[in-house]
């Protein structure tokens, strides 16, 4: 059984192209953004930085949402496009993902969704987070796996 959010992350990043036509299928994907009313999905914050902190939206998500390849959203007519897009719906704060998180922390949901780009740094947590508890139950003493632990908190980003 896989999880979910990484499920739905590697579909999307696996998905064959939209149709033979980029402005087509570029066009058919922002007008279900604009029939839901839902904002484009925003690039990481990180890079939101470059431009005064403004969310702007992802064209790599959105390329990976069409199958094409994310140069072919530089061209001027899909930044056309998606700059029209922008003005009706405008541009969310994440690039979340469709699956909705179920765990709970004293009765309400742990968190309200999880972006695209967060779905590695959780894999590694969940992971790291598993070995602790194998490591736990098999009894395990510090000494004997510190260099392990050590390799799995710096694989997960922590220190």
């Amino acid at each position: 059984m896989s999880w979910l959010p990484a499920a739905e992350r590697d579909a999307i990043d696996a998905r064959p192209p939209a149709g033979p036509d980029l402005p087509t299928a570029l066009a058919e994907l922002l007008d279900d953004f604009r029939r839901r009313r839902h904002p484009l999905p925003a690039a990481p914050t990180r890079l939101a930085s470059a431009r005064r902190g403004e969310p702007f939206p992802s064209t790599s998500y959105l390329a990976r949402l069409l199958g094409y390849p994310v140069h072919r959203l530089d061209e001027a007519r899909p930044r056309q496009m998606i700059a029209e897009a922008v003005g009706d719906v405008g541009v969310d704060t994440d690039c979340p993902l469709a699956h909705a998180p179920q765990g709970r922390l004293e009765g309400r949901p742990w968190l309200e969704r999880i972006s695209y780009y967060d779905v590695a740094r959780m894999e590694r947590l969940l992971l790291v987070s598993c070995w602790i508890v194998i490591a736990y139950l098999f009894g395990m003493r510090d000494s004997e796996n510190g260099a392990e632990l050590h390799l799995m908190q710096y694989s997960a980003g922590s220190k």
